[in-house]
């Protein structure tokens, strides 16, 4: 039984795995979030069992591993492009804040000539 659920985690990261590395360019942040999550949940499951992995479980455990350079790059490229947006974002609202000066209606507004 226990090899049985080490193969099908395993077979399951894999193909996870593959499905994401063949459409990582398009993913957004959600999806990768989620594809995180999953394969959190499955590592989980799989350290239970970790005394009973065999010489070819480790082969394919590494051969999944091999793709997480270009997913943690993928990461890093959205947070990159997340932390821009806030910054012109905030840029923005500096620059609008300049022009968007709240006055109290029934206020006086005093000019001194110099």
């Amino acid at each position: 039984m226990g090899e049985s659920n080490i193969k099908s985690i395993l077979d399951e990261l894999k193909s996870l795995t593959e499905d994401a590395i063949s459409r990582l360019q398009t993913m957004d942040e959600e999806e990768l979030l989620r594809l995180a999550n999953h394969r959190q949940t499955l590592v989980d499951l799989f350290i239970t069992m970790k005394d009973k992995v065999t010489e070819d479980d480790r082969e394919q455990i590494a051969y999944i591993l091999s793709f997480d350079i270009a997913i943690v790059e993928r990461m890093e490229f959205l947070k990159q492009e997340a932390g821009k947006w806030l910054q012109r974002q905030g840029s923005i609202k500096q620059q609008r804040n300049g022009y968007q000066q709240n006055y109290a209606v029934d206020s006086w507004f005093i000019d001194h000539r110099k």
